[in-house]
């Protein structure tokens, strides 16, 4: 190689790092406050509810932040506890010999009514506002995804190795390595550049990907910790309230549908939760990788 090209290659891999170094620190100013929310979470155990909230469902690939499962992940631990509890169709109330409502403002909303509620209608109906209010103050202060820094990653490789090859061509020098060293060469190995880039690039964490992986598994076993006493049956019943009812679900796609006269009625209703129960364990998956992902 020579010096001339070694100037080139010096001066375009180093704004390729400076680039990469300028998306870290945007990242490292972005999430200060995040950061120090886990380090001061580390001095106790994780509340169920804001892991409910954080872990987002019990199946792998759920999105972090839903509200649905920290509702019924609160609603479940009313039930085993013994302040309430939940019939087959997932109808929440007051547990016999009950008078009186647990101390915890998210838990307390949910009782109260003689008629019951579900996971659905704590969600939905306005006289539930309490809750959800109670709820959200649970929430933990932390983003979703990790964000987009991977896509601007890869197109600085693109752009780097490209500008690189075109400049080396035209002031006439050849690819490293080579023994012909003429300088047409770079209008096709320049791509071979492009993919070393791009892999290094890829260090970086898909946008969509779950940040913060520690936290998540200290969510998990908090969880874990606080259900562990919960039965399989409990757990399915209060699932099932946690889906609209057949008559609502029938009504949004169109009440005025006809079935074949002849035809069986179909009872069986839609978005049957049966598959969804086994969160003991409570199962995710981290995304966070790289040398930023982590906490």
């Amino acid at each position: 190689m020579s010096g001339e090209m070694g100037w080139i290659t010096a001066g375009w891999l180093l704004g390729f790092a400076a680039f990469n170094a300028g998306l870290g620190v945007a990242w490292w100013r972005r999430t200060r406050a995040e950061r120090q929310f886990v380090r001061s979470s580390r001095r106790s155990d994780v509340d169920p509810i804001q892991a409910g909230w954080w872990l987002g469902a019990s199946w792998k690939g759920a999105s972090a932040q839903r509200e649905g499962y920290a509702a019924e992940v609160a609603v479940r631990l009313l039930v085993l506890a013994g302040h309430a509890q939940a019939d087959g169709s997932g109808r929440i109330t007051l547990a016999p010999g009950q008078h009186s409502t647990p101390e915890d403002p998210a838990l307390a909303a949910c009782l109260g009514r003689d008629e019951g509620v579900t996971v659905h209608e704590l969600l939905t109906e306005p006289r539930f506002t309490p809750f959800r209010t109670a709820l959200e103050s649970r929430r933990a202060p932390l983003r979703r995804c990790f964000g987009a820094y991977r896509v601007p990653a890869l197109l600085a490789a693109f752009v780097v190795s490209f500008a690189m090859s075109m400049n080396a061509m035209l002031m006439g020098n050849g690819f490293p390595g080579l023994s012909d060293q003429d300088p047409g060469w770079w209008t096709l190995l320049w791509m071979a550049l492009w993919a070393v880039l791009s892999l290094l690039a890829a260090a970086w964490p898909p946008e969509a990907s779950r940040p913060w992986p520690l936290f998540t598994r200290r969510c998990r076993a908090a969880l874990a910790r606080a259900l562990a006493g919960e039965s399989p049956e409990s757990a399915y019943r209060v699932s099932r309230g946690a889906f609209p009812p057949p008559t609502s679900q029938a009504s949004a796609a169109g009440a005025n549908v006809r079935r074949t006269p002849d035809g069986p009625a179909d009872r069986t209703g839609r978005g049957d939760p049966a598959e969804l129960i086994d969160d003991t364990a409570d199962v995710d998956v981290d995304h966070g990788g790289g040398f930023v992902g982590g906490d």
